[in-house]
């Protein structure tokens, strides 16, 4: 089935306070607004606390009807936020042959235990986010960068999409801002 017939399911995963939740919904707006049939932001929130693993989903279609809203278990795209949950067994399970890894790290990961038949990518997000000061309290605004890295591999929205939705989302004022760290990504993230 070609990319243009199917429904394509992103996971990301991240700690508490490191923003995927947002990040989910936020591409989900920005497949959106590029022209996609149908996009779904899928959370996954129970007793969420700061540093504790916290997933969360998107899935989106050119041209068809999204009519399953269960968690995404092998997909196509995931991206990794903290590099220590690599090591917990139910999400190193769902990096299966063909998915495309995305990674907040500066440096390559170890890929020794993982399938062959995959693309990796790295980005420095936290690194970005620290150089602009783009922080809350408990550390770096993840979203932005990791989605300006997404957009970048994919093609599913450029910068000029992030920016309406960024503006629609947070308003003007923090617009230069989000967009920094995005445009930081989008032009330093590179296969390994």
């Amino acid at each position: 089935m070609s990319q243009e017939q199917k429904i394509v399911e992103i996971s990301m995963h991240c700690r508490g306070g490191q923003t995927c939740i947002t990040a989910s919904q936020l591409l989900a707006e920005m497949a959106f607004e590029k022209g996609f049939k149908d996009t779904i932001a899928i959370p996954i929130v129970g007793a969420e606390r700061r540093g504790a693993p916290i997933q969360a989903f998107t899935k989106i279609s050119k041209n068809k009807s999204i009519k399953t809203y269960d968690s995404v278990v092998y997909p196509d795209y995931l991206l990794l936020f903290d590099t220590s949950l690599i090591k917990i067994p139910r999400i190193k399970a769902t990096i299966k042959d063909g998915v495309t890894l995305i990674v907040n790290s500066p440096d390559p990961i170890d890929s020794r235990d993982l399938p062959k038949n995959i693309k990796i990518f790295i980005v420095d997000a936290t690194g970005i986010c620290i150089k602009r000061d783009f922080m809350h309290a408990s550390g770096p605004i993840l979203n932005i960068p990791m989605l300006g890295a997404f957009g970048k591999i994919t093609g599913y929205y450029d910068l000029e999409i992030m920016e309406n939705v960024i503006r629609k989302e947070f308003g003007e004022s923090k617009l230069d801002n989000n967009m920094s760290v995005a445009r930081d990504a989008y032009e330093s993230v590179k296969e390994v």
